[in-house]
Formats: C-alpha cells, structure tokens, sequence
C-alpha cells in the first residue's frame, strides 16, 4: 500500500465535511501541488470522490463500497495507534499468511487483512466460504509468551467484547454462541478461529482469525452457507460503510487482546458474556466423549467450559465440542 494515499485519506478523514488544502497536503507528505492531484486521480479510479473547488483545496464525497486496505489503514491511523497492517484483495488464507510471516518476520503483533479468500479455513478443518464482496478477513498475530492455560478463555473474549463494540458503535444485536461463532437472530455474522504454538508450559505464537460478514450477497452463497449465515448490513438501521467497520473491528481486536495480556478484562469478561450469551437458558444438544449430551445452557466457568445442566439433574462441563440448540425431538 501506498503510505502518501494513507497519509492522504487520512488527513481527509480527519477532516470530515471540510476543505483540505492542496498546499498543506503537498507540504505534510512532501510532494507537488500537482503530484498531489496526480495521487488524487489514481484513488479515483478505485472508487473515491473528491470535490475540488479553487482557493478552498479539496474534500472527500464518497469512498469505495469494497473494501480497501488504504482506507481502512487511514482509519486505523486516526485512532492514534500503530498498527501493522498487511492487506490483499485476495490471498489463501489470511491464518496460513499470518504463520508464514510469523516463521519469517519475527515482528509481532501484526494483522493479515483481505477482501477475499481461496483456502478460508474455520473450525475442526471446515472451509470458510470467503468471497471477495465487502465481507472482512482478518487474522491477527501476537507473541504472547504467557502460560498456555491462561490462554483457554480469549477466544470466548473475543467474542463477547465484538459483539460488545458491533452493537455500541454500529447499532446491531449480535450474540455470541460458545465456543466461537458470533450470531444475528441465531444466524452466523463471524467465526473466529485461534491457533497457537506452545512450547513446554508457554504460549509462544498466537494467531486469531476471524471472518467477518458486512455485506456480502447472500443469495450468492452456496445453499448451506445462505441458510445459516447472514451479513451486518441485512440488520442494520442505515447502510453500513465497510471500510470503517473493518478498522473499527481491527482495532477492537488489537484492545481486546492488550486487555487480556494485562488481564485488565477480568471484570468486565463476566457481565459481557451474561449479557451476549445467545445460549443462556436454551435447551441445547452437545457430546461429550462419545455421549450425547441434552439438558439447559447455564452460562460458562471461570475455566470457559460450557456449563449444560441435564435432564438427568447433573450439571456437566463441556471444554470441546460441537454445540445445537434445541433438543433435536
């Protein structure tokens, strides 16, 4: 990505309704009024429009309805933060790029965002059906070096703080559904996905992915993705600007995850999952080695193990596995 269209995109968010200067933009990266013009025409043609108007300088109309990894890196830039941003249209697997710059880089934290993916891979070695259309991907890498058993419960943290931040900053009910998946009226809006190494009694590496539905096109999807998934935008009150959730989103990941580390999230971890938990009081089907389980989701420990009180009146602790609401009947 280009920093002087970064820097650029930046200074106009920063801006909102108002009037940027030709000569303040082409002093603060360094260019020619005209140079300037030139970077201006290049975004342009990737889907921005700019008002220019003499003696005022210009101001941006309209960004792309796709999502562009200048953009979301200029939104990122304004939270004050630094963050390492790699962003593709379309990669692999943004999980699979994340272990490859891990194993080569030695720079953490990081996060490996695209609009699309080929090889999307979920839980238990499902794919995770990844279109190029307005949906996020990202996978973020940390060094954690912490003792691995402290590191069971941040998938569960996870989720209930982007639920948390989707419904505080952008107005939609979103639910999380132990262990991992994020959803919308019992339909799935994100999945995320940790992997680690561990080595001895330390977590050394760490990467959460996490698929995020914004706005794609579900009828485009294959029949079983369509039935069970929705995006953010079928359940929002107004149309929601991508490129601005995806940072947002980010950036709420790189928190949550410093909240954890400093184990500053202890109290709130609590109230959030209470107050998301889309399978709190729901009769709900499980297994346990090898035995079907049914009975009442009764919240989670302080372990992260699903609790299920059964009809057989035994409350059992579920640290795996595979979770249906409903008793099947």
């Amino acid at each position: 990505m280009n920093p002087t269209d970064i820097h650029l995109l930046r200074a106009f968010l920063a801006a909102g309704d108002a009037f940027v200067s030709g000569s303040v933009l082409a002093e603060e990266v360094g260019l020619t009024r005209v140079a300037i013009w030139a970077r201006l025409e290049k975004l342009r043609e990737n889907g921005f429009v700019f008002e220019a108007v003499r003696n005022r300088g210009y101001r941006l109309l309209k960004t792309p309805s796709h999502l562009d990894g200048r953009l979301v890196a200029a939104h990122l830039a304004l939270t004050g933060a630094e963050r390492t941003l790699h962003f593709h249209p379309s990669i692999d697997s943004t999980n699979s790029e994340a272990e490859r710059l891990l194993a080569t880089s030695g720079t953490a934290p990081f996060v490996v965002a695209a609009a699309g993916q080929t090889k999307g891979r979920g839980r238990l070695g499902r794919v995770w059906h990844s279109p190029a259309e307005g949906n996020l991907y990202a996978s973020f890498a940390f060094r954690p070096r912490i003792a691995h058993r402290r590191i069971a419960t941040i998938t569960l943290w996870m989720g209930a703080g982007l639920c948390d931040y989707l419904e505080r900053a952008w107005g939609v009910p979103v639910q999380v559904k132990w262990p991992n998946d994020l959803l919308i009226q019992g339909r799935k809006v994100a999945g995320i996905l940790t992997e680690a190494r561990i080595d001895a009694d330390l977590t050394r590496e760490l990467v959460i992915g996490i698929g995020l539905n914004i706005q794609g096109n579900t009828a485009a999807w294959p029949a079983e993705a369509s039935r069970v998934a929705t995006t953010l935008t079928e359940h929002a009150s107004a149309p929601l600007p991508v490129n601005a959730v995806a940072a947002g989103f980010i950036e709420t990941v790189f928190q949550l995850y410093e909240a954890f580390i400093a184990e500053t999230h202890r109290e709130a971890f609590p109230m959030l999952w209470k107050k998301y938990d889309a399978l709190a009081g729901k009769t709900i089907r499980a297994s346990m080695n090898g035995r079907e389980l049914s009975g009442e989701a009764a919240g989670i420990d302080g372990d992260g193990a699903l609790l299920l009180q059964a009809t057989d009146g035994q409350t059992h602790r579920l640290h795996s596995g595979e979770v249906t609401i409903g008793s099947g009947r």
